[in-house]
């Protein structure tokens, strides 16, 4: 029976452990999953559009935002936001401005809403599907 006990106790205190406390930091157990969030962009045949370039800025914090997305324009999916930048956003949202550009012209602007965790990114709002016309 005292084992029992012990080991009820036990598995109290570790579920306890595994949140965050007061001060934000994270004392659970992160996955080792790697989290990006991706807008695809088609034109109206539901083609894959390759934008020349792209700017990122945090709109909360007036900063731009560098994650080398240039590495993924050649199929229409573009990274917006990704937990590299969890420790900088850490349990945060912020307000997020997508601006595409082909030929030197800026083609799309959208606007998102992100935030991050102790752990990882989540997109709160805008769309992650984007049909040019």
């Amino acid at each position: 029976m005292l084992h029992r006990f012990i080991l009820f106790i036990g598995i109290i205190l570790f579920t306890f452990s595994c949140g965050e406390d007061d001060s934000g930091e994270c004392n659970g157990i992160c996955t080792e999953e790697f989290k990006s969030i991706n807008v695809e962009i088609t034109d109206s045949e539901e083609n894959p559009v390759v934008l020349d370039s792209i700017a990122l800025r945090d709109i909360t914090n007036n900063r731009e935002i560098d994650l080398n997305s240039t590495e993924n324009a050649g199929n229409g999916f573009y990274s917006i936001f990704n937990d590299n930048l969890v420790p900088e956003y850490k349990n945060e949202e912020i307000n997020l401005l997508f601006k595409g550009f082909k030929e030197e012209n800026l083609i799309l602007e959208q606007e998102y809403k992100v935030g991050a965790d102790c752990c990882h990114i989540y997109h709160v709002s805008g769309p992650l599907k984007i049909q040019l016309d």
